[in-house]
């Protein structure tokens, strides 16, 4: 994976949908980014006033440009079924100095 950046990525949903209905979808699609080394970390972002109430996601991406950032989210099924804001995704280079190994979880 020569060349590969890390990015961190801060994606919203977009107002008054409703990530559940295509959560399977989007869990069912989680293994392959995973193990194509695409996704490094992922997991949902929520509200602080109601802290059950998700808003987002907070992802770290491994690819050569922002741009292949932006196909990465376009192949999953949040932005697929209309729930992702790609238009406003916050994408940063990361250079991460520590990471803790954790295993995948739901």
């Amino acid at each position: 994976m020569s060349g590969m950046n890390e990015w961190c990525v801060i994606v919203y949903d977009k107002p008054g949908t409703d990530r559940m209905s295509v959560f399977d979808q989007h869990v069912k699609g989680l293994p392959a980014v995973i193990k194509d080394g695409s996704m490094i970390t992922g997991g949902q972002i929520n509200d602080d006033s109601d802290p059950r109430k998700p808003i987002g996601s907070n992802l770290t991406i491994r690819a050569r440009t922002k741009e292949d950032v932006v196909k990465v989210l376009k192949n999953d099924a949040f932005y697929k079924n209309g729930i992702w804001n790609v238009d406003n995704v916050i994408i940063h280079h990361l250079y991460c100095v520590y990471r803790e190994e954790l295993p995948y979880q739901l």
